[in-house]
């Protein structure tokens, strides 16, 4: 059977200081779905393209993993590719930008780490290394355990109220996770089309000691939870690694 898309989907990821993001309505068995893979300040707004061998996108589906293969779609400022469920049900779309490093020089900012960057004659201040994970929820179903499942990302969120069971005025609970253990992290909540100014957020929190705080969703669409941590690194590859981590939801009712 061919393979088409029979909604626009579209899955973002933030540049150094941007969101990253999964955003996917619902699909059926024997359908494929558009992916983009973007990079944005605004949410569901692309701005640029990722380098497509920095990103890593999976479809999973009770225990099967499937790789989603993406290409540079200028036209659309993103990476595109298509993902195909497999079965009815419950799956999710998992993605991680993988590390890369940025030196704050003389010269402004600068791809690159310092012993590089130094070899080229640059003079630089300090040096962060960035890394992005997202998650998002497709075809939500009650008495479905996928909504909460912990993948391992370094820094992850995950979702302890089932988005099936979720309708306009209820409340939510998300919890952040920091290599496995909760953590106390700034995380925000948001919706598509909530506002087009840069990194704005419907509702903002910090975890409390277990990792976990609380919202209120308010209608119906796409929902996204982002949360943020950085460390200090002392192993001399960085200044600072920064993490950002996102859950896309929706909520039908």
């Amino acid at each position: 059977m061919p393979c088409y898309s029979k909604q626009g989907v579209r899955h973002a990821f933030q540049s150094v200081a941007c969101w990253e993001v999964f955003t996917l309505p619902r699909w059926d068995r024997h359908s494929c779905v558009g992916v983009q893979a973007q990079a944005a300040h605004v949410f569901m707004i692309s701005e640029e393209a990722e380098p497509v061998e920095t990103v890593v996108v999976e479809l999973i589906q009770g225990n099967a993993k499937e790789p989603v293969k993406l290409a540079e779609d200028a036209k659309v400022k993103a990476l595109v590719g298509k993902a195909a469920l497999p079965a009815d049900g419950p799956a999710m779309i998992v993605g991680h930008r993988l590390p890369q490093t940025w030196s704050d020089t003389t010269e402004g900012v600068l791809e690159g780490g310092r012993k590089d960057l130094e070899a080229k004659g640059k003079k630089v201040i300090k040096v962060g290394k960035y890394e992005k994970f997202a998650k998002t929820m497709l075809n939500p179903a009650a008495n479905d355990g996928l909504y909460k499942k912990v993948l391992g990302h370094d820094l992850e969120i995950v979702l302890l109220t089932n988005p099936a069971d979720i309708k306009a005025g209820d409340d939510i609970k998300a919890e952040v996770l920091l290599n496995g253990k909760p953590v106390k992290a700034p995380i925000g909540l948001t919706y598509d089309g909530y506002s087009a100014e840069q990194d704005a957020y419907m509702a903002k929190a910090e975890t409390g000691a277990d990792g976990t705080a609380s919202f209120k969703v308010t209608k119906p669409g796409l929902w996204m939870l982002r949360t943020e941590v950085t460390e200090k690194l002392t192993d001399g590859s960085a200044d600072k690694r920064n993490m950002r981590a996102t859950y896309v939801f929706p909520v039908m009712k």
